[in-house]
C-alpha cells in the first residue's frame, strides 16, 4: 500500500510554549550601526535571536545564533535614532516577550572617509586621495566634466587600502570640474566632492632619446638576439630577454637613460603575453631615479655599493593579476589587462630625472632571468607637443 502525502520541509513544532525574554540589554554603538549584547536564559529549547530594526522607513532583520550573546545592526547610512527589537526564539518557532530599545549610530565610514577626500592637479588630470582607517571596503564614482558642461563617470574603484590613491587622466591643461562620490557596500551613497583643476602637461617619452644605461650589476644578457633596446622600440612583437644561463640573483636591474630630463608621471609596462604572469615576466620591482652618475658606468658602487643614497625612489610596483588566480591559471580579464599594459603611477612631486633603475625583486616564476615586451614612460620634457 502507497500512501502519498505532502512531506513537511524542516522541523516539526514541539510546542507552543516561548521561550523566556532576553536580560541584561547593552548597546555599544558603532559606525553606521550598533554591537548589542544581552544574555540568554538557562533552557535548552533556544534557537537563534531576531533583531528587527527600522531605518529611514525601511524594515529590517538581523539574526544571531544561541552561541553567541550578541547581534551586531550594520549598513546604517545616517546618525539618526535607529529603533530595535529583540525576540529569542526556539526550536517551534515560538518568540520571547519583545525587548524593545533604541540608539543613535556612530558616523558610517563613508562619512567619515569622504570629508578625507582631496583632490589636486595632476598629469593630465588631478590625483584623489582618501584615508579608511577602518579599511572597510569602500567604492569612488571618479567624474568629470566634458568640454560640453556635462558630468562624465572617469572610472569606478573598489578599495579597503588605508590610503587611498587614484587619478583621473587623459584631459588637456584647461581647467575643468572633477568630482568623486562614495558608496559603501550596503549602497549608501555620498554627496559630490566637487573641484576645479588644471591638469599638468603630460605626453608619451620620446623613446627614439632612450638608450641602454648599463651600470654594473645590471642583468644585461642577451638570449636569442633580443636585446634590452627591444623594450622602447615600439614593437610589441619583439620583447628582451636576458641568458638564463647567465648566474644573475634577485633582486636583478636593469637601466634606462631617457636621453633628458624631464618630469615622470607614469609608466606602461608590457610583459611577455605568451608566458602570461609566469616564467619570467615581472612582478615585483622598484624604479629608482637620477640625473647625475655619480661614479663610472663600471664602478663596483653600482653593484654593492649604496648608490640607493644617491637615487630616488619613484615607486614600490607589483604587476596584479585581476583574477587573483595562481600561476599557471590565466583568465580573458588576466589576459586583456596583460595586452592593455600594467599602468604605474611615479610620486608625484618628486622632480625631474633622466636616468631610471628598475630593480626586480621577483619575477612570476621566481626565477634568475628577464623577459620585457615593451615600457612606455610619460610625463613633461619641456617641449609640447603642437597637436
Amino acid at each position: 500500500v502507497v500512501s502519498c502525502s505532502e512531506d513537511r520541509v524542516g522541523q516539526n513544532s514541539v510546542d507552543g510554549v516561548p521561550p523566556s525574554a532576553i536580560s541584561n540589554v547593552q548597546i555599544e554603538p558603532m559606525p553606521g550601526g550598533a554591537k548589542i549584547s544581552y544574555d540568554l536564559p538557562e533552557e535548552t529549547d533556544l534557537s537563534y535571536v531576531k533583531c528587527e530594526y527600522e531605518f529611514n522607513g525601511s524594515r529590517k532583520e538581523a539574526r544571531s545564533s544561541i552561541y553567541k550573546n550578541y547581534v551586531t545592526i550594520e549598513g546604517l547610512g545616517e546618525i539618526k535614532p535607529c529603533n530595535f527589537t529583540l525576540y529569542l526564539v526556539d526550536h517551534s518557532e515560538n518568540a520571547s516577550e519583545p525587548y524593545e530599545s533604541s540608539f543613535v549610530p556612530l558616523e558610517p565610514p563613508y562619512q567619515s572617509i569622504f570629508k578625507t577626500i582631496t583632490l589636486e592637479p595632476d598629469f593630465g588630470g588631478v590625483t584623489i586621495r582618501w584615508t579608511n582607517d577602518s579599511k572597510v571596503i569602500i567604492g569612488a564614482f571618479l567624474l568629470a566634466m566634458d568640454d560640453d558642461g556635462e558630468w562624465n563617470e572617469y572610472d569606478l574603484v573598489y578599495s579597503t587600502l588605508e590610503k587611498g590613491k587614484y587619478s583621473i587622466r587623459g584631459y588637456n591643461t584647461d581647467e575643468r570640474l572633477f568630482g568623486v562620490r562614495l558608496i559603501d557596500q550596503f549602497g549608501n551613497t555620498s554627496d559630490t566632492l566637487k573641484s576645479a583643476a588644471i591638469p599638468l602637461y603630460e605626453k608619451e617619452l620620446d623613446k627614439k632619446k632612450f638608450k641602454n644605461g648599463y651600470l654594473l650589476g645590471d642583468n644585461n644578457s642577451v638570449n636569442g638576439g633580443r636585446p634590452l633596446e627591444n623594450i622602447w622600440d615600439g614593437d610589441l612583437n619583439k620583447i628582451w630577454h636576458t641568458n638564463a644561463a647567465t648566474p644573475f640573483t634577485p633582486p636583478q636591474t636593469f637601466t634606462i637613460d631617457l636621453g633628458l630630463q624631464a618630469k615622470l608621471s607614469r609608466f606602461l609596462l608590457y610583459n611577455r603575453p605568451d608566458f602570461s604572469y609566469g616564467q619570467h615576466n615581472i612582478r615585483y620591482f622598484e624604479v629608482w631615479g637620477t640625473n647625475e652618475l655619480k661614479h663610472e658606468y663600471n664602478d663596483e658602487y653600482w653593484r654593492s655599493g649604496p648608490w640607493r643614497d644617491d637615487w630616488t625612489l619613484l615607486g614600490d610596483f607589483e604587476v596584479v593579476k585581476p583574477s587573483g588566480l595562481p600561476v599557471g591559471q590565466v583568465t580573458e580579464d588576466d589576459r586583456a589587462a596583460e595586452k592593455a599594459g600594467f599602468e604605474f603611477m611615479f610620486e608625484a612631486g618628486a622632480g625631474e630625472f633622466r636616468y631610471l633603475r628598475f630593480v626586480v625583486k621577483e619575477t612570476w616564476a621566481k626565477t634568475s632571468a628577464l623577459h620585457v615586451n615593451e615600457v612606455t614612460i610619460f610625463g613633461d620634457d619641456g617641449v609640447k607637443d603642437e597637436n
